[in-house]
């Protein structure tokens, strides 16, 4: 179906702490408009990241060679360059910025596993000198998540004019995208991914629903968390558990993870039923490490807990 993906999204250095308490116990809703609150964490890590990394990882754990990531980096990020190198990926579209750090996400995560973010996008801006004209063909399946305003719409207006087919990933764009630009990108893709709160938000902003979206001929794909994945395509509709019975570690990058299973699971040519069952998979075993691209299972453990999935 596909011969390879170009992922885009950021590239970033993730510092991610541990609160060993629950942020609604310190945030009284009646006070949020003028909120002022430390969270003293127990842990700090700091590690390589960004929507387009985590992804491309999980892609690349089962499919070498089949996955580009095109996105920048700043003056300070070499150590991407030689990470990736040592990963086996293609650092063809990386372009580096040597004006700008690279871009930063900063997460605390609580005891019932919130989380609140803080992200400074950098290099991630020089994004939008990328062209993708010559990499892309009617068999590359192109991925367009968290990125920079400048270098998102740059991707999105390249995948429309050339008329590839993409999945869009907008969901942790929502904070600054402009609702016709939101419109277009969801209405002119064949997938949109995003998790439940994401896909309802959106749904809510461009006027379609995520059953509307689905009956127009798109691919709607809602995470949900530890409850699973939702999947609807005009009149199919699939619902798959979660693994159930690990023990979460970090649930920062589940998403990348699942995605990056989900697109592995196409580019092996398996069904959507069984791709959707193989991104669950693999973002259980992301979430049983600390970081986002510290999980290496096999393809045969992964084909294990996808057995026991696709079981319900």
């Amino acid at each position: 179906m596909f011969s390879g993906a170009i992922i885009t999204g950021s590239i970033a250095f993730d510092e991610i702490m541990d609160f060993p308490g629950s942020f609604g116990d310190y945030i009284m809703p009646d006070k949020i408009h003028k909120l002022n609150v430390s969270f003293v964490v127990d842990t700090l890590e700091k590690q390589i990241g960004g929507t387009g990394t985590n992804i491309a990882y999980s892609i690349n754990l089962f499919e070498k060679n089949k996955v580009l990531l095109a996105s920048a980096i700043g003056s300070d990020g070499q150590i991407f360059i030689d990470w990736m190198n040592t990963q086996g990926m293609s650092t063809k579209l990386i372009y580096i910025d040597r004006k700008l750090f690279t871009a930063t996400g900063k997460a605390i995560t609580d005891k019932d596993d919130n989380q609140i973010w803080g992200f400074y996008y950098g290099a991630c801006i020089s994004g939008k000198n990328i062209d993708l004209s010559k990499k892309l063909n009617k068999t590359t399946l192109l991925v367009i998540s968290a990125n920079h305003p400048d270098a998102f719409l740059n991707f999105q207006s390249q995948a429309i004019k050339q008329r590839i087919e993409y999945i869009y990933d907008p969901g942790m764009s929502l904070t600054w995208i402009k609702k016709d630009d939101l419109r277009e990108g969801v209405l002119n893709s064949q997938w949109f991914v995003g998790n439940d709160y994401e896909v309802e938000r959106i749904s809510e902003i461009i006027g379609f629903s995520a059953s509307q979206l689905a009956d127009k001929g798109i691919h709607v794909i809602t995470t949900l968390g530890h409850k699973g994945v939702r999947y609807q395509h005009k009149d199919e509709h699939v619902y798959l558990p979660a693994v159930h019975g690990i023990k979460i570690v970090d649930p920062t990058g589940a998403g990348d993870a699942w995605r990056g299973g989900f697109i592995a699971g196409l580019l092996r040519n398996m069904s959507i039923k069984e791709s959707l069952a193989m991104g669950n998979a693999v973002a259980s075993f992301a979430v049983e490490r600390y970081g986002t691209v510290n999980h290496k299972p096999t393809l045969i453990q992964v084909e294990r807990r996808m057995k026991e999935i696709l079981r319900g």
